[in-house]
């Protein structure tokens, strides 16, 4: 049987998502041994995929970020050993020396995907759930039988999150609903879309 994800991994798409990049732009830094994933059964879905940890969304914004620089593999590696190193999970990582007169200040040039993916790993790990005996064990909100996929299906037909909150009478927190569009966005579905409107 294969092991469960560190409750503080993302999957590559999760990855991505919070970072603002491409699945690709991931995947290269797997390719080039920076980043190493891993293929594990998923929080919600008990299926294998391939996680990356959680710096992964600093290391991959920061470069983003930095366009005006052109990092070769050295300073890929030094980025990358400092943030594994720091594993500031309750905070933030502050200034990388990076040798040769390189700092980069990674709280400016990262600090705000990062702070997203620590609300989104605290929010997933509270919010949401998954149960083979409901809706076939599709990723709903824990105590609610309001999927992940309903959520963004509600968003991307003109809904505000402001608006499910009045609709569930304030009773569940605009976070939830916050989280649920995260996991859903970075969570497509494979295969060709069903017809109808799945919140219904």
């Amino acid at each position: 049987m294969a092991a469960t994800a560190h409750i503080d991994d993302l999957t590559v798409n999760e990855a991505a998502h919070l970072a603002g990049v491409s699945v690709r732009k991931v995947e290269k830094s797997c390719e080039e041994g920076i980043v190493h994933k891993k293929k594990y059964t998923g929080y919600l879905v008990k299926r294998e995929v391939f996680h990356v940890p959680a710096e992964t969304v600093v290391y991959t914004a920061a470069l983003k970020n930095c366009a005006n620089i052109s990092p070769n593999k050295t300073f890929k590696k030094r980025l990358w050993r400092f943030l594994r190193a720091s594993r500031r999970l309750e905070g933030s990582f502050g200034v990388a020396d990076l040798g040769e007169g390189l700092m980069l200040n990674l709280d400016a040039i990262a600090g705000t995907e990062w702070s997203l993916a620590r609300s989104y790993l605290a929010a997933k790990n509270k919010y949401l759930t998954s149960d083979p005996e409901i809706l076939g064990g599709e990723p709903i909100t824990k105590g609610t039988r309001i999927t992940c996929r309903s959520v963004k299906g509600r968003v991307d037909a003109g809904d505000t999150l402001d608006d499910l909150v009045e609709d569930y009478d304030g009773e569940i927190p605009k976070e939830v609903f916050e989280v649920a569009l995260t996991y859903a966005n970075s969570h497509p579905v494979r295969g060709r879309p069903g017809a109808g409107k799945p919140w219904r």
